[in-house]
C-alpha cells in the first residue's frame, strides 16, 4: 500500500447516520452487529443503496464508512484496471479517519493487489512481513491484508483492498463478507461509469447543439434588408435548439429580390441540417436570376430528391418581388397559403404544390400579383396555423385572419411580432410549441 500520513481518527457519523450501527473498533466483542445473519441482513440493505448511487465520489466514501461497520480496518482502497496503461490505478485510498493517501498505480502481477488481479481471487494475508508478495510503501504499522477482486461477471474490473495494524485483523468470514460487498460495489462501480459517460455524451451533445445553433443563425439572416418603397420583417420562434424553418432574402437580379420560407418536414439537428442544404442550394440558384419561382422549386426539388435523407422534404414558399413593376411572382410547395392584406381585407393567396423533397418529377406553378401601396403579404410556416393550446385547439387559419385584420394598418415589424405573439397567447405557454414558427412580412409604402 502506499504512505499515508499519520493522523487522529475524526469524530464518526452518528448510528442513527449508518443503518443504526456505531463503527467496528472491537472486532470480537463491541461490533453491534453480533451475527453473521444480521451481517448478510445489512449486505443485503447495502447491495440495494450503492446501487442506487451514481456519483462515483460518493458511492467510495459510502462504500468506505460501510465497510468500517463489517470490518475493522485502518487503511481502505480501491484500485481499478486500466486498460490504456495495463496497470492498477487508486482511485480512493483513505486512512480511516479521513486521511487520504495519494494517488498510487500498481502492475499485474506486483505485490498483494497485482497477485489478486492475475489470481482474479481474493487475498488474504495474516502477516504482511512474512508474505514475499507484500510491496512495503513506506507505512511499517501494517500488519494485515485483505484484498478481494471486484468482477462484473466473468471481467475483472478492480481491487477492493483493506489494511489493519493488527496482525491476523481479517478472518474467513470478513473475507466472506467483503466478497458479497465486492460484487455490490462492481456493479455500483459499473453504473456509475455509464452514468458519468452518459452525463459526459449529454455536455458534447450540448455544446455540438450551441454551435450548430450559432451556424445556423449565421445562414438565417441575421437583419431584414431594407428596400425603397417596401418594408420586410421577420418573427421567428425556434421549438427546439434548432428549428427546421427556414426563411431569406436574396437579391434576384436588377431591381428584384426573393423571398424563402420554409419548413423542413421533422426538427432538431437533421431538420437544421436539410434546411442548411436548401438554403445552400437555392443560394447557388441565384446566379441564374432568369428563372421563374416554378422553376425553381423544379429545381430544387430534382437535387432534395436526390439526398437520401429518411423521411425529409421541404415545404416552401419562394416568390420573386419586382421594385420596378411593383409585382410578386408566387410559387408555393406545400406551406399555408399566403395572406394578402388590401384596404383591411384579408385574403388568401391560392398558390398550390407539392413540398420539395417529396416526390420526384414534381410540377410546379406560380401566381404573380400586381401589389399597390399599402399592400401587406404574410408568409408563416404551419407552426403558426397548428399551434395548440392546452384544449388541443389549433391556432386556425381563421385566428390568423382575425389577427392580421387587427395589425393591417400596422408597420411590417409590428404585424409579424404582433401575429407571433398572438399565437403564442393562444398556445398558453410557449414551450408547449411542437413546432417552429415563422412569419415573414412585406409591406409596400409607395415612398
Amino acid at each position: 500500500m502506499n504512505q499515508t500520513a499519520t493522523t487522529r481518527p475524526s469524530p464518526r457519523p452518528s448510528p442513527s447516520e449508518i443503518s443504526g450501527l456505531t463503527p467496528n473498533t472491537d472486532h470480537a466483542a463491541r461490533s453491534p452487529l453480533g451475527t453473521q445473519a444480521r451481517k448478510l441482513e445489512l449486505l443485503h440493505e447495502v447491495g440495494r443503496e450503492l446501487v442506487a448511487i451514481l456519483d462515483r465520489d460518493e458511492l467510495l466514501e459510502r462504500v468506505a464508512q460501510l465497510a468500517k461497520h463489517l470490518i475493522d480496518y485502518q487503511l481502505f482502497s480501491v484500485l481499478l484496471w486500466n486498460e490504456d496503461t495495463k496497470r492498477l490505478e487508486s482511485i480512493l485510498s483513505v486512512r480511516w479517519g479521513g486521511c487520504r493517501s495519494k494517488k498510487f498505480s500498481v502492475a499485474m502481477g506486483e505485490g498483494v493487489l497485482g497477485a489478486v488481479m492475475e489470481l482474479e481471487q481474493p487475498v488474504r494475508v495474516p502477516d504482511v512481513r512474512l508474505d514475499p508478495r507484500y510491496k512495503h510503501c513506506g507505512d511499517d504499522n501494517v500488519r494485515s491484508e485483505l484484498a478481494i477482486p471486484l468482477m462484473i461477471k466473468d471481467r475483472l474490473i478492480g481491487v477492493l483492498d483493506l489494511e489493519s495494524y493488527r496482525e491476523a485483523a481479517f478472518s474467513e468470514e470478513d473475507e466472506r463478507l467483503l466478497t458479497t460487498l465486492a460484487s455490490s460495489l462492481a456493479i455500483a462501480l459499473e453504473n456509475a461509469a455509464l452514468y458519468e459517460r452518459v452525463r459526459e455524451d449529454e455536455r458534447q451533445m450540448a455544446a455540438d447543439l450551441r454551435t450548430a445553433r450559432e451556424m445556423q443563425r449565421f445562414l438565417l439572416p441575421r437583419t431584414t434588408p431594407w428596400f425603397p418603397g417596401l418594408q420586410t420583417a421577420v418573427a421567428y420562434c425556434p421549438a427546439r435548439h434548432l428549428g427546421g424553418d427556414l426563411y431569406d432574402f436574396l437579391s434576384y437580379g436588377e431591381g428584384r429580390t426573393a423571398i424563402a420560407v420554409g419548413d423542413v418536414a421533422g426538427k432538431g439537428t437533421s431538420a437544421a441540417l436539410y434546411g442548411s442544404l436548401a438554403i445552400g442550394l437555392l443560394r447557388g440558384y441565384m446566379a441564374d436570376n432568369r428563372c421563374d419561382p416554378s422553376c425553381v422549386l423544379t429545381y430544387l426539388n430534382e437535387e432534395l430528391c436526390q439526398v437520401q435523407a429518411d423521411k425529409r422534404f421541404l415545404a416552401l414558399t419562394f416568390a420573386v418581388y419586382d421594385h420596378g413593376a411593383g409585382t410578386l411572382a408566387v410559387a408555393n410547395a406545400g406551406l399555408p397559403y399566403p395572406f394578402l392584406i388590401r384596404d383591411g381585407n384579408v385574403e388568401e393567396i391560392e398558390a398550390n404544390g407539392v413540398p420539395v423533397g417529396a416526390m420526384a418529377a414534381s410540377q410546379y406553378s406560380h401566381l404573380k400579383i400586381a401589389l399597390q401601396p399599402g399592400d401587406v403579404v404574410v408568409f408563416t410556416s404551419d407552426g403558426i396555423d397548428e399551434g395548440f393550446n392546452a384544449q388541443g385547439e389549433a391556432f386556425g387559419t381563421e385566428r390568423v385572419r382575425e389577427a392580421l385584420q387587427a395589425l393591417c394598418s400596422s408597420s411590417a415589424r409590428d404585424i409579424a411580432d404582433g401575429l407571433l405573439s398572438a399565437n403564442e397567447r393562444h398556445i398558453g405557454d410557449r414551450h408547449q410549441a411542437a413546432d417552429d414558427r415563422t412569419v415573414v412580412v412585406l409591406k409596400v409604402t409607395g415612398d
